[in-house]
């Protein structure tokens, strides 16, 4: 329907158009007091689907920093979001990171609404990277989010790989390698992990072994690589 996506891209578009953008999706605020029954419904289902995408990504690694609060205000401030507007995003947001229901649910739900539009796709997910990457790290479970957004909009294969091109994502990858641990094992095997990696390196050790200066060095080079490898991991997890 062609009303359908004059709203859509009225709403969403100051995520990515500024200014005149902003302008527009604070229009759908008119629309959602003033509007149809049908633009009503069709508002507030594109509210509930989104905002419970940015609660269940919010949430994805266990907790909500206030980084990530931060970036859902900055979302709701370019959308142009009146105080009912954002009263009721706020709502669905804090019962949405907790209900019984996974991102894949929401973002499934949200895809449909926006009939797989591919530019309003990107807008939303810009938005759930925008979260992802607020406290400064992207934590695997935030990645396979926006995979599954990937592929619930029916984006390109590689657009999320395109987007993280520029975040720490791959810091963080690169520490589980440093370390010979995966992203799934627990808190202990990493630590377990960690002190293994500290032993093999540590100068005491080696230099028991008649090892000379130069490899020294450069355990020493490993053994700073390795403490750094295991605080990134141990900042994503905290």
């Amino acid at each position: 329907m062609a009303w359908t996506g004059k709203i859509l891209g009225g709403a969403l578009g100051s995520l990515l158009f500024g200014p005149i953008g902003t302008l527009i999706g604070a229009g759908i605020g008119h629309q959602f007091d003033k509007g149809t029954d049908r633009v009503r419904e069709t508002a507030m289902g594109i509210q509930a689907a989104f905002f419970g995408c940015l609660a269940k990504m919010a949430r994805a690694d266990g907790k909500i920093s206030q980084a990530e609060i931060d970036a859902v205000e900055q979302i709701m401030r370019k959308l142009g979001y009146t105080a009912q507007m954002r009263e009721a995003a706020i709502g669905i947001f804090r019962t949405a990171k907790d209900d019984r229901y996974t991102a894949a649910d929401y973002l499934s739900q949200l895809a449909g609404i926006i009939q797989f539009n591919p530019q309003i796709a990107l807008t939303f997910l810009s938005a759930l990277h925008a979260v992802a990457q607020a406290d400064g790290f992207i934590h695997p479970d935030e990645r396979e989010i926006l995979l599954q957004a990937e592929r619930a909009f029916r984006l390109p294969p590689g657009t999320v790989d395109a987007l993280l091109g520029t975040s720490k994502t791959g810091e963080l990858e690169a520490a589980y390698n440093t370390l010979g641990c995966s992203p799934g094992m627990s808190d202990t095997e990493i630590k377990k992990a960690w002190r293994e990696k500290c032993l093999e390196f540590h100068p005491d050790k080696l230099a028991s072994k008649g090892l000379p200066a130069e490899f020294m060095e450069y355990a020493h080079n490993e053994l700073t690589k390795v403490n750094d490898a295991y605080d990134t991991i141990k900042k994503a997890r905290s």
